[in-house]
């Protein structure tokens, strides 16, 4: 449908350091990737939902690349923040109920008080394309049992640190918690919650939202933290599949 040489216009879903993830306008299926060299001082990457245009490039291996037209817009207050990825950890309760819990901690460089432009750098992040049930970086376009696109920082819904860490738990002790995980639980999911200075979660966002296999996750409950004095950004999906 979209062979090489051909237009395209489409939305810009995903971010990679130097580059955009593209889902065509008319083949929701087809997701191209266009990457840059360098980004040309005083611009930035296009923001996502952002309408583009271009070229195909080539197909490989059921991957697309594209080359966008036009100037990259120019840079604006919000482009300074940025988080930079420190780690990631994974909780397996390695039981029949299929449980896990993934923890994505950034760093933020910048300063700012508007809590929303953090979220929107997260949701930015190439880590964030990740639907959980297989190797990252797979399906860009989606994350957890969500279409990508369908996610913006004004998703999210600001929750007590308290209420947080009763629904973790109520979520993890639904069943016996082995015993080898209580105190990495304890450690990487139930003290930073009680740290945090502000505390979001990522509701239930409606069938709308859901992608084709969704459904894999029978529960999904993620929570984006906050520590302002450190500027640390830890991301917490607590799920099954």
């Amino acid at each position: 449908m979209l062979p090489v040489g051909s237009p395209f216009a489409g939305a810009v879903i995903g971010h990679r350091r130097l580059g955009v993830y593209v889902r065509v306008a008319g083949e929701p299926a087809s997701i191209g990737l266009a990457e840059f060299t360098t980004l040309p001082r005083g611009t930035e990457l296009p923001a996502i939902g952002t309408t583009v245009t271009g070229d195909v490039l080539w197909h490989a291996g059921g991957r697309m690349r594209l080359r966008l037209r036009g100037a990259l817009p120019p840079a604006t207050r919000t482009a300074a923040i940025r988080l930079r990825h420190l780690d990631h950890a994974f909780i397996n309760f390695a039981d029949d109920t299929r449980r896990w819990v993934h923890i994505h901690r950034f760093r933020l460089l910048g300063t700012t008080s508007d809590d929303r432009a953090v979220l929107s750098a997260l949701i930015a992040d190439e880590r964030f394309g990740d639907h959980y049930a297989g190797r990252p970086g797979t399906a860009p376009e989606l994350h957890g049992p969500y279409r990508r696109d369908h996610i913006t920082a004004s998703s999210y819904r600001w929750m007590h640190r308290d209420g947080a860490e009763r629904r973790v738990r109520e979520w993890a002790e639904q069943f016996r918690v082995p015993d080898r995980l209580r105190a990495e639980m304890r450690r990487q999911v139930y003290r930073p919650l009680q740290t945090a200075d502000e505390v979001f979660r990522l509701p239930h966002l409606g069938r709308a939202a859901l992608h084709d296999w969704g459904w894999v996750h029978r529960e999904f409950h993620e929570f984006v933290l906050l520590h302002r004095a450190s500027g640390l950004v830890t991301q917490i999906v607590a799920s099954d599949d």
